[in-house]
């Protein structure tokens, strides 16, 4: 990707390298151009300054009424249209939208997202057919929704879908954007979230088609595969199957990878406070070490690429408390909310990096397959050489399989 994220990315590898030769940790001024060469106090100080450059305000359309009226989920509470947020140069005009959502208990809660249409092309025939994007993990913080970032944190992924004819709906998922509590990885609030973003992007934005189609990546890719789950007990009309990409599935394995693995260790404090804000007798200090909880009040504030860096030099027992894999309550809330145990409809696509270090092909290989003997149409494929996100050298899998994911999509919605 080439945005501010692209940029991080490339230099929390340089960052990895660093701490593993044990760098020290001297404050020194960053600049873009200068971020990828310097130490992890540089590397924090450049994440912050990156991520108050690509931030938008928050205003008032973020504030939910209060108290919030009960309405049935994807009800459109409020749309403003924008031209905040520019992508690869250029300008992207889109339709901001607050609506009605559920937690993962089924409490009423306002989601923010928004709505972008192709805008050198006329309306076709039947409406313009949607792409739902159900994106990575930003982050815990109210300010980590995409819709408050100048980019749209993976707004040139986006543009690719615009640029084929189609319309492009974006939620940020409860408690980003707008105040709350954000269950990270809780499947059921993020397939909430999605469903209510179809039904209030119509309400928003006329001339959107019926018919739908779900692209998630990353944390999103589960998002997307929880849908799927929910699609066969309380389907939402139009919906024509799925694109996951490289998806946070198997939860139980992916949180001991990423605590053990430089330099991921600062998914571990997001994992265990995005399952408190969900389980409040989750402790988060029975899972995290002294040191990691020093530095929480980040990974509250700060979004991804801030978390990593800050807690780029903690891994295994310095970062992450013996409880941490066997806490009853983690434990449960990881496993309750992975992907694989149960059928989903489809039909999906399935895309794995095979060089990627974040959910790794190991892992999703066995999720692919625990879906097709449960009789899901998974189509599952590995590409190469490709890593979870593009940084430096490297190719991340939405970007080195978007010919086949544009393709895929076309033929969904081709296909009766």
């Amino acid at each position: 990707m080439r945005s501010v994220r692209h940029a991080f990315l490339t230099a929390v590898r340089r960052l990895a390298a660093a701490t593993a030769v044990g760098a020290v940790l001297v404050a020194a001024p960053a600049t873009a151009a200068s971020a990828d060469d310097c130490d992890q106090a540089c590397q924090i100080d450049w994440a912050w300054t990156a991520q108050r450059q690509n931030a938008l305000p928050r205003t008032a359309f973020y504030d939910a009424p209060d108290p919030l009226p009960w309405a049935p989920s994807g009800t459109l509470i409020r749309a403003e249209t924008t031209s905040d947020y520019v992508v690869e140069n250029k300008p992207v005009k889109a339709v901001r939208v607050l609506y009605h959502s559920r937690t993962s208990r089924g409490t009423d809660v306002a989601v923010s997202g928004v709505v972008l249409v192709p805008q050198d092309r006329a309306r076709p025939a039947g409406g313009w057919k949607v792409v739902v994007d159900a994106h990575g993990a930003s982050g815990i913080a109210a300010g980590c929704a995409p819709s408050l970032m100048r980019n749209l944190y993976h707004g040139d992924q986006l543009l690719r879908f615009l640029e084929q004819g189609y319309a492009v709906v974006a939620p940020d998922y409860a408690g980003l954007g707008t105040t709350g509590r954000p269950e990270l990885v809780n499947k059921t609030a993020e397939a909430e979230d999605i469903a209510g973003a179809v039904r209030s992007a119509r309400q928003a934005v006329p001339g959107l088609s019926g018919d739908w189609v779900l692209w998630g990546h990353s944390q999103g890719g589960g998002a997307a595969l929880g849908f799927a789950e929910r699609q066969l007990l309380r389907p939402v009309p139009g919906y024509r199957g799925a694109v996951v990409t490289s998806p946070a599935a198997d939860l139980p394995a992916l949180a001991a990878h990423v605590a053990t693995t430089v330099p991921y260790g600062g998914f571990a404090p997001l994992l265990a406070q995005g399952a408190a804000y969900s389980d409040p007798k989750i402790d988060v200090g029975r899972l995290l070490t002294p040191a990691a909880l020093a530095r929480m009040d980040a990974a509250r504030s700060g979004c991804l690429g801030v978390v990593t860096a800050m807690y780029g030099d903690l891994t295994g027992p310095a970062l992450i408390q013996p409880g941490y894999t066997d806490d009853p309550r983690f434990t449960r809330y990881l496993r309750d909310n992975s992907l694989g145990r149960q059928r989903v409809a489809g039909p999906v696509l399935f895309l794995q990096g095979g060089a990627d270090t974040v959910t790794p092909e190991s892992i999703n290989a066995k999720v692919a397959a625990e879906l097709r003997s449960r009789g899901s149409d998974v189509t599952y494929r590995v590409y190469d050489g490709l890593e979870h996100d593009t940084y430096g050298a490297a190719i991340g899998i939405d970007d080195g399989a978007m010919a086949d994911i544009l393709a895929w999509v076309e033929t969904r919605f081709a296909a009766r």
